[in-house]
């Protein structure tokens, strides 16, 4: 009788075990997602361990529930969880989100979706071309057009028919990318085009791409008289290194016109003659700001950048700290620190450029947030996107002069700045660097700055009650409400900065994002079974963003 059962018990056991998940996938589907995770819990309790096919699946249905509930909201964050995953099998799900009726959520699938390299994608993305917003037209055209994508060139030129003359500026560049005959049509067609800024958009977008089959169309603009077209041409004509042209770029370098005057000396230079460069170094020193950007490729520059530093004009001021940080000067640091930290003039950064749009410099803009809403520009957007790619190039100064900047940080407070300049630290990863995020986790009065040190100091395996921290200001921030995201540049924007700039979350929701996936990515049980609570007993809306990161941490 013992034998025999025995040998039931040994026949139902896998047996319950399926009927147990397959049970946890029906409750899930079925909306009851608290029942669902409760259920899969107790037979991880009783396996002690993870089936991670059924976790995959959990995943899945929970994103889909998301994208499927009809609050944009919640669609987003599915986007966003998609994204985190990074996952190639939810292209149903990318779709919900272009047929969005929001337009962040349909960026932010665009964005998401140019990461991905499946055949797939190209289809979804032209469906984005019968959004009713331009922007979300502009960013799936951009999209594409780094897709090198053959079936676009069409598509982007008849949304280009659709918009007025003075609009088609920002096209030239997409068809220069995307480089195709067809695309090098479209572009030649547009050297004709009857706004003058266009012509020099389309002129500057063929040289940057290296289309020296367009010099005999560049080469006739330096003739003309315009100003705008002399300095776009003459610049256009050193990026493709033309030596035919320098008796025309010669007589250019003397024009009474400045810009043309600097930037054909700036082609002569790149040419080889380098006595051209005493006209750029002296209108930096006669405190041009377009011209102090150039001082960057010019060897030697370093004690003009110097001395324009104490200049009593903080446009000037700024515009030099910057080349001087390109070129790893550390006596740029007080300047930047200006720019860095935020203070009651409320400081703002905005890029100007020169007529022909070949020289670029920053504008300071005090009172940035009202002139923002002023004037209906993210100036604030812009700004912060500076400032995160300062402290990226600030990484490459002595690593004294970096933790230093990194403590002036710390000590305003300047949270916007924190996940990225941890990041940073822990990449540096010194023990200049640990000793900074040790002493920091210890702040009083900054639980923000005290926890991402300790989430920075757990990843690297420092030593101390790091890792404690994290599970127990997770479990606090349970009932989170939602996750929420910073504005988005779109890319014509984006262009002005070297970063990147695409769906972010806030500074919290950010820290939370990273503690989950921190302590999934260390693949034990603990680990997964906090972001399955989570999602079980946190905010509702939480769930479709943390599926994502639940589906990351099985890959």
């Amino acid at each position: 009788m013992g034998r025999f059962l025995l040998v039931i018990l040994t026949f139902f056991t896998p047996l319950c075990a399926a009927i147990s998940k397959n049970q946890v996938l029906y409750l899930m589907q079925a909306g009851e997602v608290e029942r669902g995770i409760q259920l899969y819990q107790d037979w991880v309790k009783e396996n002690e361990k993870h089936d991670f096919d059924i976790l995959e699946q959990m995943g899945y249905i929970l994103l889909k529930q998301g994208a499927t509930s009809g609050d944009e909201e919640t669609l987003l964050l599915s986007m966003y969880g998609l994204g985190i995953a990074g996952s190639t099998e939810g292209m149903e799900l990318y779709e919900m989100g272009m047929n969005s009726h929001n337009p962040m959520t349909q960026m932010a699938t665009i964005q998401f979706l140019s990461r991905l390299q499946e055949d797939e994608v190209e289809g979804l993305l032209f469906k984005a071309f019968s959004s009713p917003y331009l922007v979300i037209r502009m960013e799936a055209a951009h999209a594409l057009a780094q897709r090198r994508s053959e079936a676009v060139t069409g598509m982007i030129d008849s949304l280009m028919q659709k918009l007025p003359p003075f609009f088609h500026v920002y096209f030239p560049e997409l068809f220069a990318m995307i480089g195709t005959p067809d695309a090098m049509g479209v572009l030649k067609r547009m050297v004709g085009h009857s706004q003058l800024n266009v012509r020099l958009s389309t002129i500057l977008s063929a040289a940057r791409f290296g289309r020296d089959d367009f010099l005999a169309e560049i080469r006739a603009g330096a003739t003309h008289s315009d100003h705008a077209e002399q300095e776009t041409c003459a610049a256009a004509l050193g990026y493709l290194k033309d030596s035919h042209s320098i008796p025309r770029l010669k007589e250019l370098s003397k024009s009474n016109h400045l810009n043309v005057k600097l930037v054909a000396c700036h082609s002569l230079a790149l040419l080889g003659d380098i006595s051209y460069r005493e006209p750029i170094l002296e209108s930096a020193l006669q405190k041009n700001p377009l011209a102090i950007p150039m001082l960057l490729e010019m060897p030697n520059t370093e004690p003009l950048l110097v001395t324009l530093l104490s200049d009593f004009n903080f446009h000037i001021r700024a515009n030099a700290a910057l080349v001087l940080l390109k070129k790893r000067n550390p006596k740029c640091v007080p300047t930047l620190l200006q720019m860095l930290i935020k203070d009651e003039k409320d400081l703002g950064f905005q890029p100007i450029y020169s007529l022909g749009h070949t020289l670029m410099a920053w504008k300071v803009i005090p009172s940035c947030t009202h002139y923002a809403k002023k004037t209906q520009q993210d100036i604030p957007g812009i700004t912060l996107a500076l400032r995160e790619q300062i402290l990226q190039d600030a990484l490459e100064l002595p690593e004294e002069e970096f933790l230093k900047i990194a403590q002036a940080i710390f000590d305003k407070k300047e949270n916007e700045l924190i996940p990225i300049l941890i990041h940073l630290l822990e990449n540096l990863g010194t023990p200049g660097a640990e000793a900074l995020l040790k002493e920091e986790c210890r702040r009083a009065g900054a639980p923000f700055i005290r926890t991402y040190c300790h989430l920075a100091l757990h990843r690297m395996r420092a030593e101390g009650p790091h890792k404690d921290h994290i599970y127990q200001w997770v479990g606090s921030q349970r009932d989170h409400e939602l996750f929420q995201f910073r504005e988005m540049l779109s890319w014509t924007d984006r262009k002005e900065t070297e970063g990147s700039y695409i769906l972010t979350p806030k500074e919290t929701s950010r820290l939370l994002i990273e503690s989950y996936e921190t302590l999934v990515n260390s693949h034990e049980i603990e680990g997964i079974d906090i972001l399955l609570t989570a999602i079980r007993l946190g905010h509702e809306k939480n769930r479709f963003l943390l599926a994502g990161l639940l589906l990351k941490a099985i890959q």
